[in-house]
């Protein structure tokens, strides 16, 4: 009996020393991870004031029919921080692709203001609106500054759902380029770029999640364009080390474009069904369901049949998301 009450003994002093040691190893490692967010922070603060205006303006003037009005929205990704000029942001890029796709003008109204959080997104909508513009078309991207100021899931969303469906009452579709992946960014050592790359994953799902019930489009910049910047930093990125650079720009230019062409109605038939890629990997699943807590207050549910829409989702975790379709757009397009 003694030896058997000993034993017993042993074995909770060793799981009790177990479990110290990975509370301890998980509490190092927290403090480690803010500390190098602090650090990182420091480090991509600028030196100077960016002084990068949001490049507006007709492209295509030249082509008959009137003008498509495209609309920018978000952060200093939309402005086009990091390119050599405005020929290099992703913006202008995607009113030339439209304007030579559509056969027509582009008129491009850039709202996009560095810094923003998704929870400037209503007042940028907004201000367009205070001008007396109705788009036919918008691209909204945004994100990184709610990872890089730690704000909370379900409010970004929350924003970003209510510009999205204040758009689409005006009749405007609407083409998102969620979170991009945070944990690509040079300056990031581990263990913080894999919280960094989670945190990117977590907040892209639940953008995909409240712009699909909100009537829109969107486009995974962390699933497309994450291993290519990963894989060419030097390239990809400019020399700030956090923007892309302008032939980073070019592929994120490349991955919306086919999104903004079938939302605007320039694709039609087959080349209409544009993927909105999520994260399609079935260990996704936890990911999904903390999206899902994260977004539910956000947007209602919606049920329309996804293949009579033009929209295919590319799940993370089939059996999580499978079931989430598009709402039918009932705006008016771009003809």
């Amino acid at each position: 009996m003694r030896s058997e009450v000993g034993a017993a003994n042993k074995l909770l002093k060793a799981g009790g020393a177990l479990g110290g040691a990975v509370v301890g190893a998980v509490t190092a490692v927290g403090i480690v991870t803010v500390l190098e967010g602090f650090w990182a922070r420091e480090r991509l603060h600028p030196a100077a004031p960016i002084t990068t205006k949001a490049p507006s303006g007709t492209f295509g003037d030249d082509l008959p029919g009137d003008p498509v009005k495209l609309a920018m929205f978000g952060d200093s990704l939309a402005v086009g921080v990091g390119a050599d000029g405005p020929d290099g942001s992703v913006a202008v890029m995607l009113a030339r692709g439209l304007s030579k796709e559509s056969g027509r003008p582009v008129h491009l109204y850039n709202q996009a203001v560095i810094g923003c959080e998704s929870r400037g997104l209503p007042a940028q909508v907004s201000a367009l609106g205070a001008l007396g513009v109705k788009p036919d078309v918008a691209v909204i991207v945004v994100g990184g500054n709610d990872l890089m100021h730690l704000q909370r899931t379900g409010p970004a969303v929350q924003f970003l759902s209510e510009a999205v469906r204040t758009l689409r009452m005006l009749g405007c579709e609407v083409v998102v380029a969620t979170c991009p992946d945070m944990g690509t960014i040079r300056p990031f050592i581990q263990p913080l770029r894999i919280f960094a790359h989670w945190l990117s994953r977590l907040l892209a799902a639940a953008q995909t999640i409240v712009v699909l019930r909100a009537g829109g489009r969107t486009v995974s910049l962390a699933d497309t364009l994450g291993p290519i910047f990963r894989r060419d930093p030097s390239a990809m990125f400019s020399a700030d080390g956090l923007h892309p650079s302008s032939q980073g720009y070019a592929r994120a230019a490349e991955v919306i474009l086919p999104s903004l062409c079938a939302a605007s109605g320039v694709w039609t038939h087959k080349r209409a069904f544009v993927p909105h890629r999520v994260y399609n990997e079935e260990r996704g699943q936890f990911l999904a369901w903390l999206a899902f807590r994260a977004s539910r207050h956000a947007g209602t549910e919606v049920s329309a049949e996804e293949h009579k829409h033009g929209v295919r989702i590319v799940s993370m975790g089939r059996r999580t998301l499978g079931r989430l379709r598009h709402r039918p757009s009932h705006g008016r397009r771009a003809r």
